[in-house]
């Protein structure tokens, strides 16, 4: 994102550090499937000691969603590239789910998701949108010094605390508002 960012500001940006983000890329998803790992091959999220066995790396898709927006921002096209429709398939079969004892509550993945869905569009988005509305927007705190935010849940709630929390939660439902589509328009 930091490198599109600039690039789209007129910032100049190493085409060897594309090639690079690229290849990592490339590196670390899991061809048949779509699946991205943190430091190898379709191993999926990271997750500290601590939190592993409450959120389930295999309940999220954060890495995939992470490696289907970067795709695009690389200038992969949504409508042809093979390894987008398989990361998008993955993301939709992993829809936002608020909930903390099932260990599938993860506001680092929702907003990535939410920015790589909105890109793929269709009907995929469709689904993935209706899925973020419910998860967050009942969760949002109505009452006292909260108000308006978003409690720290999560794998990386409690290191990210109420900011963190709150900020992927508000930009989860801005995201239509803030980014136009890479490819074709909104």
């Amino acid at each position: 994102m930091a490198l599109k960012s600039g690039r789209e500001a007129g910032l100049r940006v190493s085409p060897g550090a594309l090639a690079g983000a690229k290849a990592w890329i490339e590196k670390v998803t899991e061809p048949e499937y779509g699946r991205a790992g943190y430091t190898a091959r379709g191993t999926g999220p990271a997750r500290t000691e601590e939190t592993m066995e409450r959120f389930p790396p295999d309940r999220s898709e954060s890495l995939t969603a992470v490696a289907v927006l970067s795709r695009i921002f690389l200038g992969e096209d949504p409508a042809r590239s093979e390894m987008i429709r398989k990361g998008a398939e993955l993301l939709e079969r992993t829809l936002p789910r608020w909930d903390e004892a099932g260990g599938s509550l993860d506001m680092y993945y929702w907003y990535y998701g939410t920015l790589a869905m909105f890109q793929v569009g269709g009907d995929g988005w469709k689904r993935w949108n209706d899925a973020v509305k419910t998860a967050i927007v009942d969760r949002q705190r109505k009452d006292g010094a909260f108000r308006g935010s978003w409690d720290p849940a999560g794998p990386w709630g409690r290191e990210g605390g109420r900011v963190y929390s709150t900020a992927l939660m508000t930009m989860c439902m801005e995201v239509y508002y803030r980014y136009p589509k890479v490819f074709g328009g909104r």
